[in-house]
């Protein structure tokens, strides 16, 4: 089984005529018994949320310029597409469980866990690499793992989350430095995801305990801390919209999902979106409208309106869980992809499926 953990720390970014599309993917394990009756087989993703997948999911898409597009499948890595040839040119990043992409430029960020590297998106070259062991634990201490990161608008600073202790650390992306420690979340589950306000100055987290928190990302200050009983156990994505004004996260169990919407400036709740017969996982907001995309557990990708409290419109393509949505600069096309080994673009005007990249059975290097 192929298992991911999915990052949302995709941002929108000035696009020309042509769009780069980046994609990520990225895994992380669960423990199995062989057939044989032998020693643990590592595999994945089995029985937990709708935000963490098989490995090889895809769990990030983000459009850039210039028909390039970056797509990374398990521990394959990064897959460079030209969407104008829907050729791919180029893999870097292999062994990564989890990525995070800078808005508007083209930086990546990588880890295995343990380390962090940042990559040059348009070359595949490696830029710098470092330990990623947080500033606060003991010298003798080396249990942490990183669950996921995200890259601030400025490109200055790269959070990463980590799902042994439930922390957050800030780094400097130039020095590699680590500088603001986040509280750790007291009382809450391993974090899942993460995913930063539009203008940086907000960070989202969710966990497997069905909290949602947010942060200041300047002083690591917990800003306000969610437990919602319309949350369902277990979590799934978080989104904001393009003017930082609403903030999104869905979840799902064997009874159904939920989306809900928070009024950032009163942080009330101004929608709630659920199914008895979905799971919800991937989240995208329209970069300038009101319309959020929702991936479901049964391949479904429903319009969403949480004004109205009503689907616009739905698009059926997959057969596997969608986890993974991302608009481009101008809301005409819709990236989605998932448990499957391709990505569907759709477009949003006409409402039919304009393109399909599949991914090479062999990694190209």
């Amino acid at each position: 089984m192929r298992y991911v953990n999915p990052l949302q720390t995709i941002s929108r970014v000035g696009c020309k005529q042509i769009s780069l599309l980046l994609v990520t993917i990225v895994g992380a394990l669960l423990t199995a018994c062989s057939s044989s009756g032998g020693n643990p087989v590592p595999t994945i993703g089995i029985n937990v949320g709708p935000g963490v997948n098989f490995r090889g999911d895809i769990v990030a898409l983000q459009f850039q310029a210039n028909a390039k597009l970056l797509a990374g499948v398990g521990y394959d890595g990064v897959y460079r597409w030209n969407l104008a040839t829907n050729s791919n040119e180029q893999t870097f990043a292999d062994q990564s469980i989890y990525l995070g992409f800078a808005p508007g430029v083209p930086l990546v960020a990588s880890t295995d866990r343990k380390t962090i590297t940042t990559w040059d998106a348009s070359t595949g070259k490696q830029v710098a690499t470092w330990n990623a062991k947080p500033r606060h634990l003991d010298a003798q201490t080396n249990v942490f793992e990183v669950s996921a990161l995200a890259i601030t608008p400025d490109q200055q600073t790269l959070i990463a989350a980590y799902n042994k202790g439930s922390m957050l650390q800030a780094w400097n992306l130039a020095t590699g430095e680590a500088t603001t420690t986040f509280g750790a979340p007291a009382k809450t589950g391993s974090i899942v995801e993460i995913a930063l306000s539009p203008d940086g100055q907000l960070l989202a987290s969710n966990d497997f305990s069905g909290v949602v928190q947010v942060w200041e990302v300047v002083s690591g200050q917990q800003v306000q801390a969610f437990k919602e009983s319309s949350l369902k156990y277990q979590p799934g994505k978080l989104a904001w919209s393009h003017d930082g004004r609403w903030l999104a996260a869905s979840s799902g169990d064997k009874n159904g999902g939920s989306v809900l919407v928070w009024d950032t400036n009163s942080w009330a709740i101004v929608a709630t979106h659920t199914s008895d017969e979905h799971q919800f996982a991937g989240l995208a907001f329209h970069p300038s409208a009101n319309t959020l995309a929702i991936g479901t557990s049964s391949g479904l990708i429903e319009l969403y309106d949480p004004a109205s409290d009503e689907v616009t419109h739905t698009f059926n393509g997959h057969v596997e869980r969608v986890t993974t949505l991302a608009w481009n600069a101008d809301g005409s096309q819709l990236a989605s992809g998932g448990k499957e080994q391709f990505v569907i673009i759709w477009d949003t005007r006409s409402l039919t499926e304009k393109q399909r990249l599949l991914f090479p059975l062999n990694v190209l290097r």
